[in-house]
């Protein structure tokens, strides 16, 4: 299986939903467009809810995106952490800005609609 990355941009803000798995395979695509979404927001949400899979390699590529965020001053947010990746984030140390979900949230499972017929 592979890893895609659908990023919805206005003009501060971008959006990048990424599904599929996260691996050595696909870390190096899906690291790229993180970086351009970095490079050219104010703002960056990254949105793991169709993400299926994450392996160091991809905590990697997730890593390297804060890391660039924060020497550009991009706000970054990871948010809808699939339980896979939550619980290998609980056994090592990191600064992931991880957006917890209220208490009652029920998950996503889908992207936004954008635009109407």
């Amino acid at each position: 299986m592979s890893a895609h990355v659908l990023v919805i941009r206005d003009s501060r803000q971008a959006v990048a939903y990424v599904t599929g798995e996260l691996d050595i395979a696909t870390a190096p695509r899906i690291r790229q467009a993180l970086l351009d979404a970095v490079h050219r927001h104010e703002q960056v949400i990254i949105d793991l809810d169709r993400l299926d899979f994450c392996d160091c390699a991809g905590l990697s590529a997730l890593i390297t995106a804060q890391k660039t965020a924060r020497a550009h001053s991009t706000a970054l947010t990871i948010r809808n952490i699939p339980p896979q990746l939550a619980r290998l984030l609980r056994c090592i140390p990191h600064t992931l800005p991880i957006e917890l979900p209220p208490r009652n949230a029920l998950p996503a499972r889908g992207f936004p609609v954008v635009g109407s017929g």
